[in-house]
């Protein structure tokens, strides 16, 4: 009987694990067969990436990005980061039972969005689409969508009419990054508030967004994120947004917002995160902080706030980033920054404040990584400085930027900053030799003298500049143990000796060179890598000699190349023709000679400068004819339009404030500290070319400077010269030109300097434009010209038996000044677009190298 009863158990037991098997079979098989079949159509839609594991015959509710509920419906879909190309099948809109649909990061092409099938997904509560590759109009049907609590279409190539929110009552969620909104003018916030009234979430940056915020927006009760970054809204910021109890974060970057800043925002308690940078005409101050903020980043650079920094800045507490640069605080900084102990990036470059800093209240910021002080009004000072166990109880920073902060010596506790990789001390007072320690910082291997001196170096640091000091002694091979340098800037200094062979040729991988203004002799090193990057090499005003290295053609990234003021002896480089990327060349008071061009009987084929924007071979001993062929690959400026400006800065990114360009403009040496990318320039004076000036010059009509004075140029002006109508500084002078000045010159509405004499010219200055608000300076030496000045109808005859003067003696007007020039990019001085350089302009008082001057009776 007993037996009986235990095989009746094991019976009911086997039974009943029968019964779990069968029911576990039945749920791994549960996908609804209509909505496999679904996904295998939208499966053949796919050119590649396709999901590997969607294979006919088994179940669907395991494939990968597959989510099923338990009778087997799919209720979502996520191919997220798949790379998929191809198109959208309509039996997407099969699954019905969808709830989450993610198509982001992928690869569609510029396909559309599907028109139709949207009002079959009622269930659909979150659609991601963003960065998918789709292109065009937002389809209306989306806005069937009624359930939707998040929506993302940001980075495509889309345009939207917000209309489609009416029905979207339930979104908390919107994300619209890069979405082309401008169609729907400046209604735009307004749908926002009226459509979404629990939206959470409001993600618009570069949208095309113009005209007003509207004072509405704070109704929507739950917002607390709102970005509208990068587009042009021009308005006051409202003061209904003080009333923004739910305001978390604020993005409002690189507007064009007016006005005063209700610096009641700043006081709200939720706030933890304020950008209002990059609003040159937003005023106000900071306020008075509250002990209970949250505020974790505040950024306000680049705006027209001023004012003192208050003590209360110390209440916030939980601070991370504080960017205040490029304003126009004043007074005093408060010691109470010191108590912002999570601050990991501070800024406060750029502004007029004053007094002296002690830098040892940063001492106590142990979190601190970021740290700018650069031209900002105050002295800093370090008491204790060679105390070893002081310097290195500093935090430990990867960027530290102390520009113009008139130190006379380099810190010592940089010594001890193991994770450095960005360092900026120049434009100080720093004097003497660059310690040898400073070659080593960044590498914590300088801290142990366990490790044998000829380890490799494992220093991080990759931006270094003591530019604009009077630092003496040669550069140390130390610098070779930089291997992960991208920048070096020691220009304008006192530095002697021969330039490292480290730093052109195997060892450091640099991007940017800039040794500028020392006393470096020698040769330029010749064995430059072949795998070379560098972009920017300046080694002007230095004392080099010899040849121009034939394997700086290596460096096919090469855009800038200043050898100006120098001794290089040698013929014209016309090898650097197959650097496609170089814009600015520069061989200025040097020794080339010959022609400009391949050699006579040279088979090269690769002589081009399709993008040259400033080509400086002046005081050289250059002869020969100017041929057509020294203008026709000048591409870049033949185009008379902005040419690809904003993704020219992208592409030069921190390296783009260190170019620096010396050019003879206006008659006058001009030292352009920035934006020297931009300027377009020809200087071929002071040579021996000889013959008459190309007509094809005319073809350049972006030209802004144009020099060929000093040579032994002849036959008339080109009247093509008149095509450059972007032209602001003309000389011509000390030539043998003849003839008229071409009528087409009354064109030329921008031209501000010119300089035509000293030839054989004859005949009366044409009428009309600026020719006739010029001096007599611009045409004496001229025997048979005549013009009309402005303020007078009375001819003048330019009978002048006055010497010449001379070019290279005005050390009696040796001064500095600063001018503000406009440098314009295809649209003048009236167009849209201009961009106005702080040149420092200093009179030549470098006598020339030959006194050869034209003499006409």
């Amino acid at each position: 009987m007993e037996r009986f009863h235990f095989n009746f158990v094991v019976f009911l037991l086997v039974l009943s694990f029968l019964e779990l098997l069968l029911i576990n079979c039945d749920a791994a098989d549960r996908c609804l067969e209509a909505e496999n079949l679904a996904l295998l159509q939208l499966k053949k839609g796919f050119t590649t990436q396709k999901p590997e594991s969607w294979l006919s015959g088994t179940d669907c509710c395991s494939w990968e990005g597959v989510t099923c509920d338990e009778p087997g419906r799919i209720t979502g879909l996520n191919l997220r980061l798949r790379f998929i190309t191809g198109t959208i099948d309509p039996s997407l809109f099969n699954l019905t039972s969808l709830v989450t649909l993610n198509l982001a990061h992928n690869n569609f092409d510029g396909i559309p969005i599907p028109d139709f099938g949207w009002d079959r997904l009622v269930n659909l509560s979150s659609l991601d689409l963003s960065d998918a590759g789709f292109a065009g109009k937002v389809p209306v049907s989306i806005s069937r969508l009624t359930k939707l609590t998040f929506l993302d279409l940001s980075s495509n190539s889309l345009a939207i009419n917000l209309m489609i929110l009416q029905n979207m009552s339930n979104l908390k969620e919107l994300i619209l990054d890069n979405v082309n909104v401008s169609s729907y003018k400046n209604e735009w916030c307004g749908v926002l508030v009226n459509s979404t009234p629990v939206l959470e979430l409001l993600r618009m940056y570069s949208c095309s967004l113009f005209g007003a915020i509207c004072s509405s927006l704070p109704m929507l009760p739950f917002l607390s994120i709102i970005d509208f970054t990068d587009n042009n809204l021009d308005s006051n910021i409202p003061n209904s947004f003080a009333n923004f109890s739910s305001l978390s974060e604020l993005h409002l970057r690189s507007n064009k917002f007016n006005g005063s800043f209700p610096n009641q925002i700043l006081q709200l308690r939720n706030l933890k995160y304020l950008d209002i940078s990059y609003n040159p005409t937003l005023s106000g101050y900071l306020p008075d902080f509250p002990e209970y903020s949250n505020l974790r980043t505040l950024l306000v650079s680049n705006t027209n706030f001023s004012g003192n920094v208050p003590d209360s800045i110390g209440n916030l507490k939980f601070l991370t980033d504080l960017d205040i640069s490029s304003c126009e605080f004043y007074g005093t900084i408060p010691s109470s920054i010191g108590n912002l102990l999570e601050l990991v990036h501070l800024d406060l470059s750029y502004n007029n404040f004053n007094g002296v800093v002690r830098l040892e209240f940063i001492k106590g910021l142990k979190n601190l990584s970021a740290l700018d002080f650069s031209n900002s009004g105050f002295s800093l000072t370090l008491l204790n400085a060679d105390n070893g166990s002081s310097s290195s109880s500093f935090p430990k920073m990867s960027i530290l930027i102390l520009v113009g902060c008139n130190l006379t010596k380099i810190p010592t506790f940089i010594k001890y900053q193991d994770q450095m990789t960005n360092l900026d001390l120049s434009n100080n007072r720093i004097h003497g030799k660059i310690p040898s320690w400073l070659w080593r910082i960044g590498d914590l291997k300088q801290f142990t003298s366990l490790i044998p001196s000829n380890t490799t170096s494992q220093s991080h640091l990759s931006f270094l500049s003591l530019a604009n000091n009077n630092l003496i002694g040669e550069i140390p091979p130390f610098i070779c143990n930089l291997t992960r340098l991208t920048m070096l800037n020691l220009s304008n200094n006192k530095l002697t000796g021969t330039i490292p062979q480290c730093l052109l040729e195997d060892g450091i991988d640099l991007l940017v060179l800039n040794l500028r203004g020392n006393q470096l002799y020698g040769a330029i090193p010749h064995g430059i890598r072949t795998k070379c990057e560098l972009q920017t090499i300046n080694l002007r005003d230095n004392q080099l000699e010899g040849l121009l290295p034939r394997s700086l053609s290596n460096c096919q990234s090469l855009e800038i190349l200043d050898l100006g003021n120098n001794n290089l002896n040698d013929t014209f480089p016309y090898w650097l023709g197959n650097m496609s990327l170089l814009r600015i060349l520069v061989l200025r008071s040097n020794k080339f000679y010959g022609l400009v061009g391949p050699p006579d009987g040279s088979h090269e084929t690769n002589y081009a400068f399709p993008m040259m924007h400033v080509f400086d071979i002046s005081s050289n001993n250059f002869s020969g004819s100017l041929t057509a062929k020294c203008f026709s690959s000048f591409k870049s400026m033949m185009i008379n339009k902005v040419e690809g400006i904003l993704d020219l800065l992208f592409h030069l990114g921190p390296y783009f404030n260190l170019d620096v360009l010396t050019i003879i403009n206006k008659g006058q040496v001009m030292t352009l500290q920035k934006y020297a990318i931009f300027a377009k320039s020809i200087d071929f004076s002071n040579n021996h070319f000889e013959g008459e000036i190309p007509s094809i010059m005319g073809q350049l009509v972006s030209l802004q400077v144009l020099n060929m004075s000093q040579n032994y140029l002849k036959g008339e002006i080109p009247p093509e010269l008149g095509n450059l109508v972007q032209l602001e500084s003309l000389d011509l002078s000390r030539n043998y030109l003849s003839g008229k000045i071409p009528q087409e010159f009354i064109s030329l509405h921008f031209l501000s300097y010119l300089n035509l004499s000293y030839n054989m010219l004859v005949g009366t200055v044409p009428q009309g434009g600026q020719l006739c608000s010029f001096t007599n300076t611009s045409f004496q030496g001229n025997k048979w010209l005549y013009w009309f000045s402005c303020n007078t109808s009375v001819l003048e005859a330019n009978n002048t038996t006055k010497s010449p003067p001379s070019l290279g003696n005005t050390s009696s007007n040796n001064r500095s000044y600063m001018i503000v020039l406009g440098i314009l990019f295809g649209v003048g001085f009236g167009g849209s677009m201009a961009i106005v350089l702080i040149l420092d302009v200093m009179f030549c008082n470098k006598a020339r190298r030959r006194s050869r001057r034209p003499s006409h009776g």
